[in-house]
């Protein structure tokens, strides 16, 4: 009896695995493969799964990218774009499903986007993260998979509700408001207030400020005015504001479309206090509807401590502008880690997945093996989070980054919490590291949590330079961790630990800790 799942909403089947029996076509020769062009179905195996979820394969020669396929499976695939040695499709059947092909649990999940794995099983996906870590570091480092010291995974017990942020795209279908992000490849906005990886307050709260929204008629900016491309992600594993669709090249013109209006709705939630922060991004420098809108929000919403408007009028997938003020609450909203309490801004960069957060930097803190008595160095430091968290076992901690509105944030936690010995710079790592060294300062640990595109190389440089016994490399992207390790392992490092950690589950996103040492001390 061939196995039946779901695919898409319809029954998948595998081949009976007694018989054999297939109806595949005949062989395919390379001259009919090279001819392949959008549009045309093939059947592949897929091999693995890719660095953003889609399943990896071959087709006589050519590596396929299979949006929607899982390790393991044969499916057939309609191919949506050609290159000379790379063919990229998405599955349309399942022939022989994987044993960890799931039902979505979310009912918008392929039109959504902002997961890209919940057709898949939570044992799977940790699994197969692993293995994307695992083909990285051969991939980018030429290292095999005995040579990289890979722990477990560490998971979530309850892999939902975990995410404390949402901003959102607004838009307008009849005279219902929309909050959400468009659908890959389109200008279909969908909502996501329901969102289940969301944390529930963030959901209620956007869901009461569009009710709010439409009921008062505040205008709401036409997304097809924004001629940007596909969007950034400026926080790790963020949903991103993603651009509709367009053949228009993204320009740094701005909106002008007779008036300001409502562009993005950002809630951040505090998992230990329950408060909600909320941030407006408009058009123009007029926040319409100020008063009365605030009004409302305070009237229906409770747990909201702070209001803020934001200005981005630029033609721009980044989510925030330049210029933040808060229009009525709390300047900062608080949250904690540990025994840790932090005063987040509304631009404040802080990760989105509390519970795996303190998971993540217990696993930097064992890397960096303190003892009290090391000198360290935190770059990229965003707010303090990962310097503070060191602080109790160093003996000085020094945190070093670029924006200073972090900066100021990171000292007020610094003092906020009592530790004094650390402290925080405002520059560039790679810049501040060599003039200290050349001072006499040396640090004996550094730790790096650089954004996705990876380290500056000249920082990686300073590091081989300035020699630190130990680095601690906190990344969020496998593919640009791997690329600076191979660096620092030619600059006289060892690879001494690897250990994954699940910040997004259902996303294609990992995040690792990984521990490199020196070879001559």
């Amino acid at each position: 009896m061939a196995n039946e799942k779901t695919f898409k909403g319809k029954k998948v089947h595998s081949t009976n695995e007694r018989s054999g029996k297939r109806t595949d076509k005949p062989a395919v020769t390379q001259a009919e493969a090279d001819r392949l062009k959008a549009g045309d179905t093939v059947v592949v195996t897929i091999k693995r799964l890719g660095i953003n979820g889609e399943g990896v394969g071959y087709y006589r020669r050519k590596t396929m990218f299979v949006n929607g396929a899982l390790p393991g499976e044969v499916v057939k695939a309609r191919v949506t774009r050609a290159e000379p040695n790379l063919l990229y499709g998405t599955a349309i059947e399942v022939e022989r499903p994987s044993p960890d092909r799931a039902k979505a649990f979310c009912p918008i999940y392929e039109e959504c986007g902002g997961c890209q794995l919940q057709h898949m099983s939570y044992s799977g996906q940790l699994r197969e993260k692993e293995e994307i870590v695992r083909e990285a570091f051969y991939r980018y480092a030429g290292l095999r998979s005995e040579d990289v010291p890979l722990s477990p995974i560490i998971g979530m017990d309850e892999p939902q509700a975990y995410r404390n942020k949402a901003q959102l795209q607004l838009g307008k279908t009849g005279e219902a408001v929309l909050a959400g992000l468009y659908s890959p490849g389109s200008r279909r906005l969908i909502d996501i207030t329901g969102c289940p990886v969301q944390h529930g307050k963030v959901n209620h709260v956007l869901r009461t400020v569009k009710d709010i929204l439409a009921s008062l008629r505040v205008p709401i900016a036409d997304p097809a005015k924004f001629r940007s491309g596909p969007a950034a992600e400026p926080e790790y594993g963020e949903f991103a504001v993603r651009a509709p669709s367009s053949s228009l090249p993204a320009s740094s013109h701005t909106h002008k479309s007779g008036g300001s209006s409502l562009r993005t709705v950002v809630a951040r939630a505090s998992f230990a206090t329950g408060a909600v922060q909320l941030t407006f991004v408009t058009t123009g420098n007029e926040f319409p509807s100020e008063r009365v809108l605030v009004r409302e929000v305070r009237t229906r919403l409770p747990d909201v401590v702070s209001i803020a408007h934001n200005v981005n009028s630029a033609d721009t997938p980044l989510v925030f502008g330049e210029k933040t003020r808060v229009v009525w609450g709390d300047e900062r909203m608080e949250e904690r880690l540990g025994s840790l309490t932090f005063e987040l801004s509304p631009r404040a960069f802080f990760q989105l997945n509390p519970v795996q957060t303190v998971r993540l930097y217990d696993a930097a803190k064992a890397a960096a093996a303190l003892t009290g008595a090391e000198t360290v160095v935190d770059a990229y430091c965003g707010v303090g989070t990962i310097s503070l968290w060191l602080a109790d076992t160093a003996k000085e901690v020094r945190g070093i980054e670029a924006v200073p509105e972090a900066v100021e944030d990171a000292r007020r936690n610094a003092r906020r919490n009592n530790i004094a010995n650390a402290s925080f710079h405002a520059g560039l790592a790679e810049e501040l590291l060599p003039q200290w060294a050349h001072a006499g300062f040396k640090p004996d640990v550094a730790v790096v949590d650089p954004p996705r595109s990876g380290c500056d190389r000249r920082l990686l440089d300073a590091l081989t330079r300035t020699k630190p016994k130990r680095i601690v490399y906190v990344s969020c992207n496998p593919a640009t961790l791997a690329k600076d390790v191979k660096v620092l392992l030619d600059g006289g490092y060892t690879l001494a630990s690897v250990q994954p950690v699940d910040m997004f589950p259902h996303t294609a996103h990992v995040e690792c800790v990984t521990e490199l040492k020196r070879t001559d001390t």
